[in-house]
């Protein structure tokens, strides 16, 4: 699903939200409205709503804390790696063990893009330096030149330098989510949407920084359709050599943000700047202080998996239980968290007889997450047989990790969970499905939004099922900690001891498709 110069061809989730959290409050608003019959008809089914399945038997935290550890053996698992080829092999290997059948490796061709060497020097001294991921190489000596300002690369802040031939400074800000708010305003319409805080840490001021959104690069286009704000493809058209992507508001001086992940090989090399470092760096980038950056690697041709395996039920109707393999650094809870939530699943209804099991469920972990969603959307073209005959789709990421903020310019434990989102598809069903589980088992620190509020499609692992089958029914519950992209994704980060609770819940999503109820 890739042409030649390797840019994916398939149509890119489109973020909706820029970094004012004032357009966001006006899709709300939209998308309230626009779910309002369904909510209705919610409200109808939860009248007569299935109970069945309290008996169910669940796995213990420590057993499934062990499948995250064992998954995050490898220091990561980039697509088309070895060490993303191991953890394949691995599930496929779980999966066979737990009893699901037809236990498949579906293969998908992709680029293996791999940076060896990646260095910024200013001035003599070494500015700290992440590599832009799929950026093109400099060679071994890298490439010396002046630097010059560009703000956030709109435009207009190209019209007011020469960045020809230089090296560009630019700010990338994170779009910020005013949780506390918008949980205070989901209960006034908690019959849409609907907010699960049984600790109360979803205080009133709580805000959340989106830091997989970079508003003015966000990735999933070449020159040729790019968006008029992309900073990258608006220094590369004005003749620059190389690009420094301050992340302005990350809360740390990190400065590993694996993105964006969207496959396309890009021509200008590249790399990311913690904010504090960024500090230093734009003073001198004002002032045209030359720099030398490096960046060497390689491209190979490389091989990834979708890994899944069959439950049959009593029916050919479908539920799709997914989460991804692949991970940028360790991966804990990016997103081996979410693989051993769907494990879970897995263990807990192969325990569960076959005629008790109204529909078929498909397990899948796919591939190419970090590949613009390339596994989870060719799933679709693959087993389109499978998708089209889909009632429920539920994707599962990043679940049971703990919550950090900024302390001494490094992350903090505050002792809360990071709080997690449910976008949830404008279907009667899938309402009433999400708010019996929030009320069966609520989770800590949970929003439960529209499934394009902040995109044309769930921003999440869904985005490649949906974008592949339109209007396909989604539950996406996905958890937002400041760590996903970066090198600080490791074991601690996971709350062993919830990891039961979360799957009680994942199972709530699923008990109402499994007996005999109607689902259009």
């Amino acid at each position: 699903m890739t042409d030649e110069n390797n840019a994916i061809s398939f149509p890119h989730f489109e973020i909706g939200i820029s970094a004012k959290p004032t357009d966001l409050l006006a899709r709300f608003f939209k998308h309230s409205k626009e779910s309002r019959a369904a909510t209705r008809d919610a409200k109808k089914i939860l009248n007569v709503f299935p109970t069945d399945y309290s008996t169910l038997e669940f796995p213990c935290s420590d057993e499934i804390f062990d499948w995250i550890r064992e998954i995050c053996r490898s220091p990561h698992r980039r697509p088309g790696t070895s060490e993303d080829r191991d953890a394949e092999l691995w599930i496929a290997e779980r999966f066979s063990q737990l009893g699901l059948e037809n236990v498949t490796m579906d293969p998908i061709n992709v680029k293996v893009w791999t940076a060896s060497k990646w260095k910024l020097n200013v001035e003599g001294r070494e500015i700290p330096s992440f590599f832009l991921v799929n950026a093109g190489f400099t060679g071994p000596h890298g490439i010396r030149a002046p630097m010059v300002y560009v703000g956030r690369g709109g435009p207009r802040d190209f019209k007011k330098v020469d960045a020809s031939g230089k090296i560009v400074v630019a700010d990338v800000a994170f779009p910020f989510l005013p949780l506390g708010f918008l949980a205070g305003f989901l209960k006034l319409l908690h019959e849409t949407y609907h907010v699960s805080n049984p600790d109360g840490s979803l205080g009133t001021f709580k805000r959340q920084y989106l830091n997989f959104v970079r508003p003015n690069f966000i990735g999933g286009s070449t020159i040729e359709d790019s968006r008029e704000d992309d900073v990258y493809w608006n220094a590369y058209k004005a003749g620059a050599k190389g690009i420094c992507l301050i992340l302005k508001n990350q809360p740390s001086n990190s400065n590993s943000h694996y993105g964006p992940y969207d496959g396309i090989m890009k021509p200008m090399p590249g790399l990311w700047i913690g904010k504090y470092d960024g500090m230093v760096l734009r003073e001198k980038a004002k002032r045209n202080v030359e720099a030398t950056l490096v960046l060497d690697g390689t491209i190979t041709d490389g091989l990834m998996h979708n890994v899944w395996g069959v439950l049959p039920g009593r029916t050919s109707e479908t539920i799709i239980v997914t989460s991804h393999h692949d991970a940028p650094f360790k991966g804990a809870v990016e997103d081996g968290s979410g693989v051993a939530q769907v494990l879970a699943q897995a263990k807990i209804w192969t325990r569960v007889p076959r005629e008790q099991r109204e529909r078929t469920i498909v397990f899948v972990i796919d591939g190419g997450h970090f590949y613009g969603s390339l596994g989870a959307y060719q799933f679709t073209q693959d087993h389109a047989d499978i998708t089209r005959n889909t009632k429920l789709l539920l994707t599962l990421e990043h679940l049971g990790a703990k919550e950090v903020r900024e302390r001494d310019r490094a992350y903090a434990e505050t002792g809360n969970l990071a709080y997690t989102c449910i976008f949830t598809s404008p279907d009667p069903m899938v309402i009433a499905t999400v708010r019996n589980a929030l009320a069966m088992k609520p989770p800590r620190a949970t929003i439960s939004i529209g499934s394009n509020l902040l995109g044309n499609v769930p921003i999440s692992d869904a985005a490649g099922y949906a974008l592949g089958t339109p209007g396909i029914p989604v539950i996406s519950w996905i958890g937002c900690p400041y760590y996903l992209l970066d090198e600080h994704d490791t074991l601690d980060k996971v709350d062993k001891d919830v990891m039961k609770s979360i799957c009680e819940t994942v199972s709530e999503f699923i008990k109402p498709y499994m007996v005999n109820f109607p689902v259009k």
